[in-house]
């Protein structure tokens, strides 16, 4: 959302509290919109039922008075103009985003006796919590969408779903991904909440009352108009002392919500520009509006929203959103490993019965555990995998024995656990890579960000284990905040907001297969990189970024995780395209600091801090940059290894510069 549009929205916020504190000492009809503009002229034209303590003081405008019953709120309608405002509503809704459409009737839901605790938290805030909002997140694939769509069944059959809206950026029509039918959408199913003859009414006067136009105004207006004030003006008419069950409205896949950029006219000032909106603007308008309307007391429904942790929406709710939501973070905590292999028996149980065979034969408990753990929590991957292994529906009959793609279920299982292999010819999770196609390429530089990922998953040559953040960061960080820019828009994916212990940690990521994804170019594609490739951009990130490496290793204390980066950094077949950065960076000042820094260091750091000036001459032994480094630590009192040691160490396949020696203390 732009500056101006948040302005908005948080006066427009403010200005509805004060209409609600306003209504409150209303004894008869009260009014529910009070608009400020101008020199008062107070005016009786909509016969305001009663008005006590009204202290205008010193305002400037129009003060209009709009009270239920009067002639500009809401004016009856009969059948037919009611129907024909009803069409205008239909035409403009989405009605495949209600949970019960039939463009969703093959949306995950969760199976029976699965996501049982989860689901048990949600109904408990829909009874009774305390705050108004509750935002279901997690990693892409945890189930967000099929826990929401069991809720909205649960809801349904209760009587306490008041309406939902399920984005969708992959599947079902257009009108799914954006905010454009938003708001008639949630209207339409409000007409019905509850039974309410008059909240129908509410709604379609408020269209009949500009026929139409309504749809033409901004979601702002249309929120307002045919969602916020119906629903408060009901609630008024039942009176505080009558209490309405509690009721919810389910949003779901925010996240997925794209910008519907507005064409402009021509206009022969080439010099205009028209910024263009993102859909982060769009998806904060949302938020707004709705944190809008649970500010409001008298607003009836709690709010369930669903996304991935994105960083505007993340930003949202740490901020302007967090007084009023609680946050449910789908990990271990609900045990997701249990209510996959719950799904897992029942799906393979399904396929045993269908080849006649004992579920005890095939595919066997060590395999269905290797399934678990590969799924790391996400339910994606599980659906994924036994769809394929269930096959095609559509291709009922086994494919010929001379295909080279597997026909049998227990075929695509093998498959499924072999898929590490490289070079594999047929990929069978494709759905799960079109995910993780479509979230790198949402990126603001998808190439960058897989040169990240990709250095991200660089191991030390003496163990299994990658570089830590702060390292990583400050080697890789060309400019202030790359790794935000790069990695922040992945963070369904894998973390990117940091505690000082987390930063002295490998970066972590949600899902193994997303691991997989990127090592594997048949199934990455147009951006993959190799491992070479990978190491190569690294060092020319390192040498790029020379300059503040020996404050950055001091602050951190890590000269031997510096020390690992340096002895995998540079394959010498890509020498020259990093000749450029060597050139660019300072040798001669880094040298100069690394050896000051060596001298206050104490004595358990001081072997990795000289193997580190060493491993740097190795690295640009091939050029003649080594000079730089060795003229700056010899005039500060090092040893420099001769030409004959330097060989000699060579032939042996040692480090040519392992004689080298530091100062005495």
């Amino acid at each position: 959302m732009s500056d101006s549009a948040r302005l908005e929205a948080e006066t427009l916020f403010r200005d509805t509290q004060t209409d609600a504190m306003i209504s409150s000492n209303l004894q008869a009809t009260p009014m529910i919109v009070n608009n400020y503009n101008g020199p008062v002229n107070l005016t009786h034209q909509n016969h305001v039922g009663h008005a006590s303590n009204a202290i205008f003081g010193d305002n400037r405008g129009n003060l209009n008075q709009h009270a239920p019953g009067g002639q500009n709120e809401r004016k009856a309608i009969d059948e037919a103009e009611g129907l024909k405002c009803e069409d205008y509503l239909i035409a403009n809704l989405a009605s495949g985003a209600i949970h019960d459409s039939n463009e969703r009737c093959d949306s995950p839901k969760c199976m029976e006796e699965t996501r049982v605790a989860v689901q048990e938290d949600i109904m408990s805030w829909i009874d009774s919590g305390e705050k108004r909002i509750m935002w279901v997140t997690g990693p892409a694939g945890t189930g967000k969408t099929a826990i929401l769509g069991t809720i909205a069944d649960t809801c349904k059959k209760k009587g306490t779903l008041a309406a939902s809206f399920f984005f969708s950026a992959f599947s079902g029509s257009a009108n799914r991904r954006t905010k454009k039918c938003f708001v008639p959408t949630l209207a339409f199913q409000l007409m019905g909440q509850g039974g309410s003859k008059g909240t129908r009414e509410h709604i379609l006067s408020s269209v009949a009352q500009d026929r139409g136009i309504i749809f033409t105004k901004n979601i702002e207006e249309q929120f307002i108009v045919m969602v916020l004030n119906p629903l408060l003006s009901m609630a008024q008419e039942r009176g505080s002392n009558t209490r309405a069950a509690p009721g919810v409205i389910i949003i779901d896949g925010l996240d997925e919500c794209d910008v519907e950029q507005n064409s402009p006219a021509p206009s022969t000032n080439t010099s205009a520009h028209v910024p263009l909106r993102r859909k982060e603007d769009d998806q904060l308008e949302v938020l707004f509006l709705l944190l809008l309307a649970t500010s409001n007391p008298s607003f009836p429904f709690r709010i369930l929203i669903a996304s991935r942790p994105e960083t505007a929406i993340r930003d949202f709710f740490a901020t302007d959103g967090k007084a009023c939501t609680r946050e449910l973070f789908l990990d271990s905590k609900y045990d997701p490993d249990a209510d996959i292999a719950l799904f897992y028996n029942a799906k393979f149980s399904t396929i045993c019965r269908r080849l006649g065979i004992s579920p005890e034969e095939w595919p066997g408990k060590d395999v269905m555990l290797t399934l678990v753990r590969n799924a790391s929590g996400q339910f994606i991957y599980a659906a994924t995998v036994v769809r394929y292994i269930e096959g095609s529906p559509h291709s009922p009959n086994p494919q010929a024995p001379s295909s080279d793609k597997p026909s049998t279920p227990h075929q695509r299982l093998q498959n499924i656990l072999g898929q590490q292999r490289a070079g594999s010819p047929h990929n069978p999770l494709e759905a799960l890579d079109s995910l993780y196609h479509l979230l790198l390429e949402t990126c603001p530089d998808p190439e960058l960000s897989m040169k990240w990922l990709r250095a991200a998953q660089i191991e030390y040559l003496s163990r299994q284990d990658q570089f830590p953040v702060w390292l990583l960061r400050l080697v890789l960080e060309a400019s202030p905040g790359e790794e935000q820019y790069t990695l922040g828009s992945l963070s369904s994916l894998l973390p990117t907001q940091f505690s000082d212990e987390n930063l002295r940690k490998p970066y972590s990521f949600y899902h193994k297969s997303f691991l997989d994804f990127i090592a594997d170019p048949t199934r990455c594609g147009k951006r993959f990189l190799t491992e070479e490739e990978g190491l190569t951009w690294v060092a020319q990130r390192f040498f790029q970024t020379l300059d503040k490496h020996v404050e950055g290793i001091a602050r951190h204390n890590g000269p031997r995780s510096y020390l690992g980066l340096l002895e995998r950094l540079l394959p010498k077949s890509s020498f020259q395209t990093v000749v450029p950065y060597i050139l660019s960076g300072d040798l001669q000042k880094w040298a100069a600091a690394w050896a000051e820094w060596h001298q206050n260091l104490d004595m358990n750091d001081h072997e990795p801090a000289r193997m580190v000036i060493i491993q740097m001459l190795e690295v640009v032994h091939q050029g003649t940059f080594k000079k730089k480094v060795t003229d700056v630590i010899k005039a500060k009192g090092w040893e420099i290894p001769n030409f004959t040691q330097v060989l000699r160490r060579e032939w042996k396949g040692y480090h040519r510069y392992s004689d080298l020696q530091a100062p005495q203390a």
